[in-house]
Order: structure tokens, then sequence, then C-alpha cells
């Protein structure tokens, strides 16, 4: 089941980086409130997808190959919660500069942690063969 749930939060939060960029170049607040949903819904499908993970970390045999993954998941989903409050607030500042610095560095976290799952999942195919 997580591996149905990774792509949300990643898609959600690459999204809400793009919109960020888009309210910067037309300051139209429709894009404001578009990334605002999308955090909320990164952060919902993070929560979820964390806690299956969680319970994937306790069960796996090779939990070193996923922490790393675990870890960059979670410093982004933190990220975003602090990004969201940001988001919270009306007009240009809820953007610029510290919401958009917060959504690329999260988008970033984001991507390493969708890697690092993939290399992980490469590995424990490459073991079990």
């Amino acid at each position: 089941m997580y591996p149905a749930l990774l792509p949300v939060p990643i898609l959600c939060f690459v999204g809400a980086l793009i919109t960020d960029l888009a309210y910067i170049a037309s300051a139209d607040m429709m894009w404001l409130d578009f990334s605002s949903w999308l955090l909320l819904a990164g952060l919902i499908g993070g929560g979820l997808a964390g806690v299956l993970l969680i319970v994937e970390l306790v069960r796996a045999r090779e939990r070193r190959a996923l922490l790393p993954h675990f870890v960059f998941l979670l410093a982004a989903w933190v990220i975003e919660v602090f990004n969201s409050f940001i988001h919270a607030r009306d007009g240009w500042t809820a953007v610029v500069p510290s919401g958009l610095s917060l959504s690329i560095v999260a988008t970033v976290l984001g991507l390493l942690a969708g890697w690092f799952w993939q290399s992980a999942r490469h590995r424990s195919v490459e073991i079990v063969r």
C-alpha cells in the first residue's frame, strides 16, 4: 500500500512549488489558494504514507536501506507543515520569500526521498535474486 501513497506528497509538494512560482509571476490569489490546497493534500498524503512507512520499517529485514528515505520524507513533511502555516497568511508575504524558499527545500527533499526509495527497492530486488 505504501508505494501507492508515496507519489501523493511528492507530487503535491512539487505542485505547490509550481503554483508558488505562478503566484510570483502573476500575483493572482488563485495560485496562492492552489498552493495552500496542494500543501494540505501533500501533508495528509504524506502523513498516511509516513504511518505505512513506519510499519514497513518495523517489518523490514533491511532497515538501513529504507532509513534515508524515511529521514528525507519526514524532513520534507515537517518543512511543509511550517510552509503551510506561512501560506495561511494573506497576500504576497504568504509566498515571498519564505514560502517559496521552504517549497524549494521541501521539494528537493521529497525528490531525494523518492530517489532513495527507488534505490532501496532495487537493492532489495538484487538481494532476493
